[in-house]
């Protein structure tokens, strides 16, 4: 007896004794086989609500029952399922013109040794019917799928000449199917395209291997457009390569989007002029050129004296024209590669490399510059729509840049604190970064020895602040860092982290800030009313490029047995750029725990937004410096719209922070965005103060 799987056989017979005869027959010659007997077309009718069966033998003539409409059900029901006729009331010529009417085989009970053999064979036939259906199925559904696809495919032999494109290609290239079938697909290239890129991409190919890269093409109305090409080589299974499959998507919107946010993230809407952020950049990148060449350089920065009077005397658009007008002062001043932003509502700054070497000869170099820049912009603006003209006063601090290195925030606070003393002393004059303003310096010398003591005496504090979805639903809260002092004097973040960060006590201090929420975290999941809430907790550029640092997370959720999706850890741009490949790595590694990844004070640092496709943030965190700018300034509104926009295209959730005002909130809804937090909810508490009371939307 075989040990194969039982055929699952139907028999539709009326006479039992026939039915033995089958029986027997199909086990004398060894098929293992289950037979279910039917004389009813009730019978057979509920039998074929089961799946198993494997075939159908069928006696032609049964009392009730008619062969056509018998068949018809058994069609009906199972298209695929052999139907053998087993039959002693039919000839032979009968049984084959019985075939017509949908049989598969036929066998007449006086010959059943051929029954077993009829059984495997149609079987066998049905089987592969049905293969070859769901291949034919699969290729159909598999050409649709290419035909339709929203990208553009196309398929080249290796010459290469195209052999196939679907019909997003001739949406994209203006061609028809008929006008490039056979030809290069150089028809495409105009030569914007770098020959670099081609030699690239046939040495990859040619290896076997999978090119990706961005092609400049022309349409076939000579428009241009940019698009984003995977190729790849096709083998047979002999592993000879005999065509090329390119797949490629139009991305110029999504790179004039780019640019477009880069623009507005990094320049002043109004005077064109680079903003704070880009400034930060130049004047590190400023830093390393006196470093490497001896030369000095000069940072400078100016305010407008009294600019809220010009906007209240003369209004806002002559306001604006002042500072286009001083925005073209500078430039037409100073030297060709200087930097010159707009870092504030009334502030300039400026950058100059390329000073003399020797550092009294710099100075002088600096004075006369400064004292150039206070004269021109001590002459009368003439503003259109205003009568006569518009003067102002200017205060200006200016620090020299040496070889000595010096973070590009420490360079711009320097001049800033020159700026002030400047304007302590009188309005209207400039004046160096000196050796008086060195106190401000050991100020920072004793908060230093502050934050090592701050740790050993546990002198911080988590606060928490909470935020909610849209629909006003408490979801968690953000860990605020807080330090007090013993003498009573509360430290602002703003003042010491930028220094725990500098001096790498931000590591311990990070571990125990990550420590204390997951421990917050472990008591609120004790409650039912808070168990489902998480908590965000920033995450320095030190500490989440630490080596042990996923260790140190791993171990602080299975100490405190924290849910890992409870936790948020946030990241600022700067700190998953510092190594695009290890952040990336190490990012995949946290979400591998469950552990979510937030991208906090979006806008305000990187200048390219393509690496956002490949890290694997959760959530896009808004700036409060847009927010807080949005309702009266038309580019932070923009900003913000078109974040929430490219957040939700990346499908990621978007939270704003800082919201103060009733009417940021009304324009954040109407952008769609998904989560809020700020003093309009929520103001920062200590987790003993912290209640689903004041926890509570407002």
């Amino acid at each position: 007896m075989s040990h194969e799987t039982p055929l699952q056989l139907l028999l539709i017979e009326d006479t039992e004794a026939d039915a033995l005869l089958i029986r027997r027959q199909l086990e004398q010659a060894g098929m293992n086989a289950r037979i279910q007997r039917a004389d009813r077309m009730e019978s057979v009718a509920e039998a074929l609500e089961e799946d198993a069966w494997d075939a159908v033998l069928y006696d032609y003539t049964l009392p009730g029952m008619h062969f056509g409409d018998t068949i018809e059900l058994l069609r009906a029901k199972r298209p695929e399922l052999p139907i053998i006729l087993v039959s002693g009331t039919v000839s032979e010529e009968m049984a084959i013109t019985l075939l017509s009417h949908g049989l598969n085989d036929f066998v007449l009970k006086d010959s059943l040794l051929r029954l077993p053999g009829v059984i495997r064979r149609a079987v066998e036939n049905a089987s592969e019917r049905t293969r070859r259906k769901a291949a034919e199925e699969q290729l159909r559904k598999l050409a649709m799928v290419v035909e339709q696809s929203p990208t553009s495919i196309i398929i080249t032999d290796t010459t290469p000449a195209i052999e196939y494109v679907n019909q997003a290609f001739v949406d994209t290239t203006g061609y028809t199917r008929e006008e490039v079938l056979g030809r290069n697909p150089s028809i495409l290239n105009r030569g914007q395209t770098p020959q670099e890129t081609y030699a690239e991409l046939w040495a990859t190919i040619a290896q076997g291997l999978v090119w990706k890269g961005e092609f400049r093409n022309a349409r076939k109305d000579g428009s241009t457009y940019l698009e984003m090409a995977t190729i790849a080589p096709i083998r047979q299974p002999d592993g000879r390569i005999t065509h090329y499959v390119a797949v490629k998507t139009d991305i110029t919107e999504l790179r004039d989007s780019e640019a477009r946010i880069h623009r507005l993230v990094n320049f002043d809407d109004l005077t064109g002029l680079p903003n704070r952020a880009l400034l930060l950049d130049r004047l590190k990148q400023a830093g390393l050129t006196v470093h490497r060449t001896g030369r000095h350089g000069m940072i400078l920065v100016l305010d407008v004296d009294g600019f809220k009077f010009i906007n209240d005397m003369h209004g806002y658009q002559a306001g604006n024209g002042v500072l286009d007008s001083i925005a073209a002062r500078l430039i037409h001043t100073l030297p060709e590669h200087s930097t010159i932003g707009r870092i504030g509502a009334n502030r300039f700054a400026v950058v100059v490399e390329d000073l003399s070497r020797q550092h009294d000869r710099a100075a002088a170099q600096a004075h006369d510059l400064a004292e150039r820049l206070h004269e021109q912009l001590g002459e009368p603006h003439f503003i259109d729509g205003v009568e006569g003209s518009v003067r102002h006063a200017t205060t200006m601090g200016l620090y020299l840049i040496t070889r000595e290195r010096e973070k590009p925030d420490r360079l711009l606070n320097k001049a800033e604190i020159a700026l002030q003393r400047a304007r302590d002393d009188s309005r209207n004059t400039w004046q160096f970064f000196n050796p008086e303003m060195q106190a401000l310096v050991e100020q920072r010398s004793h908060l230093e020895a502050g934050l090592h003591q701050a740790l050993e005496n546990r002198e911080f504090k988590l606060f928490y602040q909470s935020h909610f979805d849209a629909d006003g639903k408490l979801t968690g809260a953000e860990a605020l860092l807080r330090w007090f002092r013993p003498d009573g004097e509360i430290v602002a973040p703003d003042r010491f982290i930028p220094l725990a960060e500098e001096t790498g006590l931000i590591l311990p201090i990070g571990e125990w800030v990550l420590e204390e929420a997951c421990r917050q975290l472990r008591d609120w999941s004790a409650n039912p009313e808070t168990s489902d809430l998480c908590i965000s907790v920033n995450i320095s550029a030190r500490q989440f490029h630490q080596p042990s640092f996923v260790d140190t997370l791993v171990q602080k959720l299975e100490a405190f047995e924290v849910e890992a999706d409870h936790l948020v850890l946030e990241l600022t741009e700067s700190v998953v750029l510092k190594n695009l490949l290890e952040a990336e790595e190490r990012m995949q590694a946290i979400r591998g725990l469950g552990v979510r990844l937030a991208l906090d004070d979006f806008g305000t640092g990187f200048s390219s937004l393509s690496y956002l496709q490949h890290l694997p943030f959760d959530i896009l965190k808004i700036d409060r410096s847009f927010v807080s700018n949005m309702t009266s300034d038309n580019s932070s509104a923009a900003i913000v719209r078109a974040t929430i926009a490219m957040g939700h295209a990346l499908d990621l959730k978007v939270t704003a922070e800082g919201v103060e005002m009733p009417d940021e909130l009304d324009l954040l809804r109407r952008f769609g965005c998904d989560a809020y937090q700020g003093f309009l909810f929520a103001h920062p508490v200590a987790a003993e103060h912290w209640t689903l009371t004041n926890a509570t939307m407002l």
